[in-house]
C-alpha cells in the first residue's frame, strides 16, 4: 500500500468533505469586517495615539466659517490655533497645567473683552489652567479629542487621503436625522481615522488628522511672556 505524505493526505481529505463543507480552513477566506467593526478599530487606534495633528474647518450657509489647528498628545499638552471669516485669531500652548495665550485684538472684542486703547499684542499671556473650566470656554482647548461611536454605520465609496486607500463609513444618528457623519478609515497600515465629514442644512464641518505618532514638539513660547491674573 502507498502512503500519501501529510500534504497530499490533506488535500484529498479536503476534496472528499467538499461536498459537506464549504471548503478546508486552511483556504477559508478571512470574514470581512462590517462598518461598525471598522469604526471600532479606527476608534481604539486613534485613542492610542501618543501625537495628532487636527485640523478643522466649519462653513455655514451664509458663508461665515472657523478653522481650528491642534497639535496634542490628546492628553494635556498641546498647540492651537482657532481663526473665524469675522477676522478673530486665538493662539494657545497648553503644557501640563499651564497655558500660554495670544488672542488677537478682535477675538478679544467678540469674547466682549475691554479693548478701548488696545491693539494686537505680540505678548503672551500665561496662566494657570483651571481645572473647573468647561472644555471650549473661552475658546480654549483641553488638548483631547473624543473618538467613539455611535449611530449606525454603513460603507460607502473608497478613496484616497493623502496618498493613503481609505474607506467611507457613513453614520446617521436618530436624534440627528438631517445630518451624516463620513468617517474616512485607512484600509492599509493602521486603521487611522484620516477625515471625519458632518454635513446638516446650512452646515458642514470637515476635521482632518495627520502626522500620526510623530514627535509631538509643543514648547512654550521662549519670549514676550507675561504672567496673567488668576
Amino acid at each position: 500500500m502507498r502512503i500519501l505524505s501529510g500534504t497530499v493526505a490533506s488535500g484529498v481529505a479536503c476534496i472528499a468533505l467538499v461536498v459537506m463543507l464549504s471548503g478546508c480552513s486552511g483556504d477559508a477566506e478571512p470574514q470581512e469586517r462590517s462598518a461598525g467593526q471598522m469604526l471600532a478599530e479606527a476608534n481604539k487606534a486613534m485613542k492610542s495615539l501618543q501625537a495628532v495633528t487636527i485640523t478643522g474647518r466649519v462653513t455655514t450657509e451664509d458663508g461665515r466659517w472657523g478653522s481650528t489647528r491642534m497639535r496634542t498628545d490628546l492628553k494635556g499638552t498641546c498647540s492651537f490655533t482657532s481663526a473665524g471669516s469675522a477676522g478673530e485669531k486665538l493662539e494657545q500652548i497648553r503644557i501640563g497645567n499651564t497655558d500660554y495665550i495670544r488672542p488677537n485684538l478682535k477675538h478679544m472684542q467678540l469674547s466682549g473683552m475691554e479693548t478701548k486703547g488696545r491693539k494686537d499684542q505680540k505678548n503672551w499671556g500665561r496662566t494657570t489652567v483651571d481645572p473647573a473650566a468647561s472644555t471650549g470656554e473661552n475658546g480654549l482647548t483641553d488638548c483631547t479629542h473624543s473618538f467613539a461611536s455611535f449611530g449606525k454605520a454603513v460603507k460607502g465609496k473608497t478613496g484616497k487621503i493623502d496618498g493613503v486607500s481609505t474607506t467611507s463609513l457613513i453614520v446617521t444618528d436618530k436624534t440627528d436625522k438631517s445630518a451624516t457623519y463620513t468617517f474616512h478609515v485607512a484600509t492599509e497600515g493602521k486603521p487611522y481615522l484620516y477625515q471625519v465629514v458632518y454635513k446638516s442644512p446650512g452646515f458642514r464641518n470637515v476635521t482632518s488628522f495627520s502626522d500620526f505618532d510623530t514627535p509631538l514638539n509643543v514648547e512654550p513660547p521662549k519670549a514676550d511672556v507675561v504672567d496673567l491674573p488668576n
